[in-house]
């Protein structure tokens, strides 16, 4: 069968200061009355049946994911002990899922992702599903045409055309880049052979499991130990002893066997302010998720859910001013990555931590 693995261990740090360590940006209400985690499942759910989708978190947050996904089961949750980056975190969503199915396929899905059509989003991710089904020991993925040359992202350059599965063109992956400089991003972009990485990968659990014996041979020992012996001393042992690496650094980028999907919907990590205001700015007009008062002032993102403060702008363009009720973050919008700088000294002073 098919499932989904909705990735939502992060904290979101670079939104900071409405994402924070107990409220990271997940559980956050960017652009309606629904926060990002409840969107990326309502999408979810309109591929896969609701039994079939699991929520991949950690112990802490499991308590605030279970209060805003109303009627998930509990065995639908996979609860990481502690946070050791995505590659642990979809080997132990694997050996989860393998339990009940050993014939699985899995779409990985994050949880911090803005998507403008549903309806292609769908056929695109049944059509991964479809290759896996014709390719079983293979890995496929979405990625996104790039509209312009963003250096935040991960490029991956495609190569020959491979074949058609449900009306959709695959084609053979033949590198992934890391974040590349502007002048890099300019040339990927002119190219037309780049396409943004999202992260949306595809495969079936008993390949992704044979991966990771490859090329992770440690944390194929520690799954292999949790398989064996499924409970939570065991989990936590087994956690404690792999390195912290990502999903794609460790094995998607060492992989030959893999096809992609060129898709042209309009898609966002959101990870930043200037990500938020990419979505919903328009040029010339200012963002507000606040009560403002504005003179001269344009392209701003404003945001601050308490609306009985007033937030004044004389004269003030193309900036972000993000208010709580504890911290405020002014900075020119296209420095908004920047954020990490803040957080990093946060981190350094005892008494700035609390604002974590």
């Amino acid at each position: 069968m098919n499932y989904a693995v909705i990735l939502a261990g992060g904290h979101g740090t670079r939104l900071w200061p409405i994402s924070r360590k107990n409220s990271p940006k997940q559980t956050e209400r960017f652009f309606n009355n629904k926060t990002l985690l409840q969107i990326t499942y309502e999408r979810t759910c309109s591929i896969f049946p609701k039994q079939n989708i699991f929520i991949s978190c950690g112990v802490s947050q499991y308590p605030i994911f279970k209060k805003q996904l109303k009627g998930i089961k509990k065995e639908n949750f996979i609860i990481e002990p502690e946070a050791r980056g995505t590659a642990m975190a979809i080997g132990f969503a694997c050996i989860s899922i393998l339990r009940r199915d050993k014939n699985a396929k899995i779409v990985m899905v994050n949880s911090d992702h803005y998507i403008d059509d549903l309806q292609t989003y769908k056929k695109e991710i049944k059509s991964c599903l479809a290759s896996i089904e014709d390719n079983p020991q293979g890995v496929s993925l979405i990625g996104i045409s790039p509209t312009y040359p963003e250096t935040g992202y991960g490029y991956i350059e495609i190569g020959k055309f491979f074949k058609n599965y449900n009306s959709n063109k695959f084609f053979k992956v033949i590198k992934f880049k890391e974040k590349p400089d502007l002048n890099t991003a300019r040339k990927y972009l002119k190219s037309g052979r780049f396409l943004w990485n999202p992260a949306w990968f595809v495969f079936r659990a008993d390949t992704m499991i044979s991966l990771f014996k490859k090329h992770l041979p440690n944390h194929f020992k520690s799954l292999d130990n949790i398989e064996h012996n499924f409970c939570s001393n065991t989990i936590i042992k087994e956690f404690r002893k792999v390195d912290n690496i990502s999903i794609d650094y460790g094995i998607i980028e060492k992989i030959k066997n893999m096809l992609i999907l060129p898709s042209r919907i309009v898609w966002r990590d959101i990870g930043t302010w200037g990500a938020i205001a990419d979505c919903f700015g328009k040029q010339g007009e200012n963002l507000v998720d606040a009560n403002v008062v504005s003179v001269d002032s344009r392209n701003n993102l404003i945001v601050n859910k308490d609306k009985s403060k007033i937030i004044s702008l004389v004269g003030v363009d193309d900036m972000v001013i993000v208010d709580t009720k504890d911290a405020l973050f002014v900075c020119p919008k296209n420095r908004s990555q920047e954020v990490k700088s803040i957080i990093s000294i946060l981190k350094k002073n005892n008494k700035y931590k609390k604002y974590l």
